[in-house]
């Protein structure tokens, strides 16, 4: 018989190490991708913008895309023949809407993030989606009201239509400033960090943003003033009115109970004529 030829003991152990190291090739691969904020809780007060910074690095050169969007909850939407009078129009109820929206990007959407990834990922106003919570409406009058939410918040600039800029610092490090407008609703947001080569998505990373808003003096004196002021013109007119009919009253029952000095002598004058006529 031939005997079976074996590899030594530390050349098998060589081969074991190498397969380990090529099964893990993929899964540290995969980690290409590693970013931050510079905080995760922000405070904005009353009136006030506010931003926070974010900041990456990459194993190699790529491209970074960034979304952020939240706090989310429903929203309800009016449509009909007759715009939005309440007997005729239809209630669409839409779920998981973002307060606020907004996309940063490292190049041109269109140069880097191909359409069905844009489409998966929400990347753009219009791909956008919301979840529908009322019954079944025709496909028409529920994209038109997707499309009318989306222009509402637009004009209220809590939907931001233009791509912000991630820059980079050589070919490994980015960073980004995301703003926040002055009246960003207080909650849960969340910032979505893509990495894509050659139109690929190959790394992501999801962070969680806290913002808490403040009531300043200010605002509190302005309200506090813009209600006391009818009142106190109010109660100004109420204890002017009331002093006067106070007034009236009185008179009036002094010249009830006294009688008018002239009012003797015009009796007599007409008792005379009377007299002298008979």
């Amino acid at each position: 018989m031939r005997a079976r030829s074996r590899r030594p003991a530390p050349m098998r152990h060589v081969i074991a190490a190498l397969a380990i190291v090529c099964g893990l090739a993929p899964a540290a691969r995969a980690e290409t991708l590693a970013a931050d904020l510079s905080a995760h809780q922000i405070t904005l007060a009353a009136g006030a913008a506010g931003a926070v910074t974010l900041f990456g690095t990459i194993d190699a050169p790529g491209d970074i895309v960034v979304v952020v969007r939240g706090p989310e909850a429903d929203a309800t939407v009016s449509r009909g023949p007759f715009g939005n009078f309440w007997l005729t129009a239809h209630r669409i109820v839409f779920a998981g809407v973002p307060d606020y929206y907004a996309v940063y990007a490292s190049a041109p959407l269109d140069a880097i993030v191909p359409p069905a990834i844009q489409a998966q990922h929400q990347i753009g106003l219009a791909n956008l989606g919301f979840q529908l919570q009322s019954v079944e409406q025709p496909p028409a009058l529920v994209e038109e009201s997707r499309a009318a939410l989306i222009a509402e918040r637009k004009r209220a600039g809590v939907y931001v239509d233009a791509v912000g800029k991630v820059q980079f610092v050589g070919d490994h490090l980015f960073r980004a400033t995301l703003g926040l407008p002055a009246d960003a609703r207080a909650g849960a947001y969340f910032v979505e960090v893509l990495l894509l080569r050659d139109k690929v998505l190959v790394g992501g990373q999801t962070m969680s943003l806290t913002v808490a808003t403040t009531v300043a003096k200010t605002k509190l004196v302005d309200s506090a003033g813009g209600g006391a002021l009818p009142i106190a013109a109010f109660a100004a007119v109420a204890a002017i009115a009331a002093a006067g009919a106070a007034l009236w009253l009185r008179r009036r029952r002094r010249g009830r109970r006294s009688p008018p000095a002239v009012a003797a002598p015009q009796r007599l004058a007409r008792r005379a004529k009377r007299a002298k006529r008979r």
